[in-house]
């Protein structure tokens, strides 16, 4: 069985606001666990803000978060994949483009999100299956 993006992914959050400062951000991400945010209007995304954003273009350079807008430090270059994309090409395109996070999209809106920890999880599911295989055989 083939697993495609729309098997793994998980649902997107809700966008945030551009002009929302970016300490009000990271409690967020902080309060629910991401290591980002997504910023746009009601369903419309225009970018992200991930962790890494947060510490290379606020803390390392000395802003103030609380004067920082999410629209001034988002990338808006949005990587996504297709809903039947199969999940191996997802690994694929996320390790070539050295991202931790894309978009799923599905009819011209994105649906979905997979992270690095989906990944890892799924990852994990396999190599549970191959012992369980390989211990019917008396391989382990």
């Amino acid at each position: 069985m083939v697993l495609n993006a729309e098997d793994i992914m998980s649902p997107i959050p809700s966008p945030l606001p551009e002009d929302l400062d970016v300490a009000s951000a990271t409690k967020l991400m902080a309060k629910d666990h991401r290591g980002y945010v997504l910023v746009g209007e009601n369903s419309t995304i225009k970018g992200i803000v991930t962790e890494w954003d947060f510490v290379s273009k606020v803390m390392a350079t000395g802003i103030n978060p609380e004067k920082i807008k999410l629209g001034e430090i988002m990338s808006t270059e949005i990587r996504s994949v297709a809903e039947d994309t199969p999940t191996r090409k997802v690994t694929v395109i996320m390790s070539k483009n050295g991202i931790r996070r894309i978009l799923v999209g599905k009819n011209g809106r994105f649906v979905g999100i997979i992270t690095s920890r989906d990944i890892l999880r799924i990852f994990e599911d396999y190599v549970e299956n191959v012992e369980n295989v390989a211990g019917k055989y008396g391989l382990l």
